[in-house]
């Protein structure tokens, strides 16, 4: 039997690599032509695009890994179907559910690889990648040197220290100056956080502010500015929810509880990183009984088809829920789950007609 899980399962795992590295050329192609028509900005170039969606890479992974195992999963198992291996592994007595254990293994395998580049790799390379573009874009805006981001918004330049990878920016300073060039303000932030829609939280804030001759000081624990950054300096070094790993976006989420500050949206973003492996899981336990049900009815193009729009389904699907949570404020751990649970449903029910 460990031949048999180890052929099942190295079938299976060899087919969603194919079909993941079909999937990420197909939409790394088009990543890049889309950035195309941001060349010319600035000091944006066709090179610099290339390599924004090279470095959009790891996130891709992650995200697309669910609907990629979905069919791999299918393509492996029909060509065993095709062959009729897989009947042939039945009337031997090698049950559903060993064939679901063979699956499942090779695909937790898979699914830790890309679990840690998401959660490792993904984000520091999505936020180097959109940085650095906001940069080449924004010309001589901003210029990222070691120790540090300066950008220039207007008569304000700002020093900012670090971009933590929950998206709080650290250790900046912002200085403020006359239209005759003179020093009219400091303000130093230990910690920064836009928590909604250019609305931020400050964090070891203190002010200087020069009069004549004199300096006012004026230091709070915390304050709130909607007047930090501009739209177009927030574009530079604002980070997504989508981009945080799910331990960054977990302690931001807490940062703003303890500030009494709404986290929904990124609360969200954090289930749905949790959610993403079981997602995984549910759609290899969907995609066996469609191929066992079936076995050699349908053709290797008819299970990529089906396979593809039930991906898109179960990605559809999930959004509309999350968006649906934050209109309704329903709690982010039900909006995840509720999907995932209805598909998985669905999957159990195929699972016992074939069995």
């Amino acid at each position: 039997m460990r031949i048999l899980d180890r052929y099942i399962g190295f079938t299976v795992a060899v087919s969603t690599f194919f079909v993941l590295l079909v999937l990420v050329s197909l939409f790394s192609f088009f990543t890049f032509a889309g950035e195309l028509n941001k060349t010319g900005r600035g000091e944006y170039d066709s090179w610099q695009a290339l390599q924004f969606a090279a470095l959009t890479i790891p996130a891709m992974l992650y995200q697309i890994f669910p609907t990629a195992a979905l069919i791999g999963t299918m393509s492996g198992l029909g060509a065993l179907a095709n062959n009729s291996e897989l009947v042939a592994m039945r009337a031997a007595g090698y049950s559903l559910y060993n064939i679901l254990r063979s699956v499942f293994i090779f695909s937790f395998i898979l699914m830790l690889i890309v679990a840690l580049v998401g959660e490792y790799v993904s984000p520091a390379a999505q936020t180097y990648a959109e940085t650095k573009r906001s940069l080449a874009l924004s010309g001589s805006k901003g210029s990222q040197i070691e120790g540090g981001v300066w950008l220039r918004d207007g008569s304000q330049f700002i020093h900012v220290g670090n971009i933590a990878d929950d998206g709080r920016l650290q250790d900046v300073r912002m200085f403020q100056l006359t239209e005759n060039q003179q020093l009219a303000a400091i303000k130093e932030v230990g910690n920064a956080a836009n928590f909604d829609a250019g609305n931020w939280l400050l964090s070891d804030y203190t002010s200087y502010q020069v009069l004549g001759d004199d300096v006012k000081i004026e230091k709070n624990a915390s304050v709130t500015d909607v007047n930090f950054l501009s739209q177009d300096i927030l574009d530079l070094v604002a980070v997504k929810p989508e981009s945080m790993s799910a331990q960054a976006a977990y302690q931001y989420v807490s940062y703003l509880e303890d500030n009494g500050i709404d986290a929904r949206h990124y609360s969200q973003a954090f289930w749905m990183k949790v959610t993403a492996p079981i997602a995984t899981f549910v759609m290899v336990m969907l995609a066996i009984p469609i191929v066992m049900g079936s076995l050699r009815t349908l053709t290797a193009g008819h299970r990529v088809l089906i396979g593809t729009l039930t991906g898109i389904g179960f990605y559809l699907v999930s959004q509309v829920f999350a968006y649906m949570g934050l209109v309704f404020e329903l709690s982010p751990i039900v909006t995840a789950f509720v999907p995932i649970l209805v598909f998985a449903y669905v999957a159990f029910r195929m699972m016992k007609r074939v069995t």
